[in-house]
């Protein structure tokens, strides 16, 4: 029995090889692409714009489910909106990629370690399939693994046993009702990754997918081709289709000016740096919350070097900037934005391996959600919409690669 294991395991390991040296078909693909009703075309964060998502070849939505109960054990408000906003997407014919609770929900909502207490966590897992099945589409088990933001307070392994018992509990639900329903987990694009995959190794029988947020190109002198060289590395490392669950450009960021960042340490009340640093504690609590917030799950128990990351490993978002540097030297523009997506859509679709791509994002925010300011770009300026709900040239471009109208 074991040799027979073995060999099987080899075939199809050199089955996936070769399919991605060669771009070959891979029927697992074809089938789940068939059972949505074609490629997953979609888009993270979305409005309420039906109409003009599907006119955009944009049937699929992606975002976060709430952890369902409160604090006393009830349903939560927030879960019971986010399956109203489900079935408005389920009237208007579209389809969600439902992204399962974090880590930190379970503990600080739930009170427990979800990778500790694991019949809690399944029992969890199957509520949220068993309820929400027929208002969404997929499930993504959990978000980007092995990024600290995401992860805390589980470590790596953790995080692995947390997504591994979510896929095998819905696998075992789906079996008893003979359903097709796609499950998986993503993970970022970052050093990490391979040993996450690695960690889920005796799980990826349960996935239907694996999914992979890339954002090549963006601070970095990369080819559209480079997508699918790391989509066709993420299939031979786990042989199943993949579904990229993340990818965008800004329409709007590079470089600052040193006049530009005195006005904004200007605007916390510095003329330095070394003037912020110094006041420490202070400093930091005039960031915005969300600033504080991420310092404390990527540097817990750092406290007194808060105000040192804010220039260094945070310097970014403090002051808004970016690397001028992008994928085939295309602008951080709007007309740039759209010129990404023609190209880097177009190089995806030939991949024999994907089974779908969702668009980061839809829509423009206020604030980044990393450092809570409203002059970051980087969590705010990846929409296809504008803040206010316009199209961006991105929607047309996006609109013209996915469906061939303009």
């Amino acid at each position: 029995m074991k040799i027979i294991a073995f060999l099987e395991s080899l075939i199809i390991t050199l089955s996936c090889f070769f399919g991605s040296v060669f771009n070959l078909p891979d029927k697992n693909v074809r089938t789940l692409i068939e059972d949505n009703g074609g490629m997953i075309y979609g888009v993270c964060h979305p409005n309420e714009q039906y109409d003009a998502l599907k006119d955009a070849g944009l049937n699929w939505v992606r975002f976060d489910i709430p952890y369902p109960y409160n604090a006393s054990g009830e349903i939560s408000r927030s879960y019971l909106d986010f399956k109203s906003r489900c079935q408005g997407y389920a009237d208007n014919g579209m389809r969600v990629m439902a992204v399962t609770p974090y880590p930190r929900d379970y503990v600080n909502i739930g009170g427990f370690n979800p990778a500790q207490d694991v019949e809690r966590t399944k029992e969890i897992a199957v509520f949220l399939y068993n309820d929400l099945k027929d208002i969404t589409g997929a499930f993504q088990i959990t978000n980007e693994m092995g990024l600290a933001t995401f992860t805390h307070p589980l470590s790596l392994e953790e995080a692995a046993v947390f997504i591994g018992v979510q896929l095998e509990a819905i696998d075992e639900a789906k079996k008893e009702n003979n359903d097709s329903f796609p499950i998986g987990y993503n993970q970022a694009n970052v050093s990490v990754s391979k040993e996450l995959n690695s960690l889920l190794k005796p799980y990826l029988k349960y996935c239907d997918y694996v999914g992979i947020d890339l954002y090549i190109g963006v601070q970095t002198n990369d080819k559209a081709s480079d997508y699918s060289k790391r989509i066709k590395k993420l299939y031979r490392e786990v042989c199943k289709p993949i579904i990229v669950t993340e990818f965008g450009f800004w329409s709007n960021a590079g470089s600052k000016t040193e006049e530009e960042k005195k006005e904004i340490l200007a605007h916390y009340g510095y003329s330095s740096e070394a003037e912020a640093v110094a006041d420490g504690e202070n400093f930091i609590s005039k960031l915005p919350q969300q600033f504080r917030n991420t310092l404390f799950y990527e540097f817990p128990g750092q406290e007194e070097h808060w105000a040192e990351l804010v220039f260094s490993a945070f310097s970014a978002h403090f002051y808004g900037q970016t690397s001028d540097n992008t994928l085939e030297n295309v602008g951080f523009t709007p007309e740039g934005q759209a010129e990404f997506f023609r190209r880097v859509i177009t190089e995806m679709q030939g991949l024999n391996c994907l089974a779908g791509m969702i668009i980061y994002c839809c829509q423009d925010m206020a604030i980044c959600w990393t450092c809570g300011q409203s002059w970051c770009p980087i969590e705010t300026k990846w929409g296809i919409f504008t803040i206010d709900g316009t199209p961006k040239p991105a929607y047309y471009a996006v609109k013209e690669v996915i469906t061939g109208e303009k």
